[in-house]
């Protein structure tokens, strides 16, 4: 066998792997999209607090990752607190309302899925959506903006 036969076939493997991944994706994102309903979602403002958008996952399950209704993607972000609830405008992602009245708890961590940060670097806010008690994670630019956005949702939870 030729030694361009054995990379062939190494390469098709590869790609068989990578399809077999982005399916069990796309299936287990559908499967999602079934049991949740989707979130509330907002247009682009671009004001708030500077951050970024970690993950949300499901609550106390902090490496089970929300996939379906857009929610699976990191990215930069702008939170906003308000007495409506939590504003999340994330760029290049649909951004949504975590309404007050769906708010749990908020609080501070370390780690999620694939992120580990300093002490305390993560803030997370537990909410429920329909009946599905979630987390999302965010991660502020500095402390000014974690402290002044921490201090107003526990102000929201309350």
């Amino acid at each position: 066998m030729e030694t361009y036969h054995v990379g062939l076939m190494a390469l098709a493997f590869f790609a068989v792997l990578i399809l077999f991944a982005y399916l069990a994706w796309v299936s287990k994102m559908r499967k999602q999209e079934k049991v949740l309903q989707a979130p509330q979602f907002i247009d682009d403002s671009g004001s708030g607090e500077k951050a970024q958008y970690v993950a949300t996952v499901f609550a106390g399950r902090p490496l089970d990752r929300v996939l379906g209704h857009g929610l699976a993607h990191r990215g930069d972000a702008f939170v906003l607190v308000s007495r409506d609830g939590v504003s999340i405008f994330r760029t290049g992602e649909k951004s949504f309302l975590i309404p007050a009245h769906d708010l749990v708890s908020v609080s501070q961590g370390s780690a999620v899925i694939d992120r580990a940060v300093e002490k305390d670097g993560l803030t997370f806010i537990r909410w429920t959506l329909g009946g599905v008690e979630l987390e999302t994670y965010l991660r502020f630019v500095g402390a000014t903006e974690r402290s002044t956005t921490l201090s107003k949702l526990k102000d929201l939870v309350a």
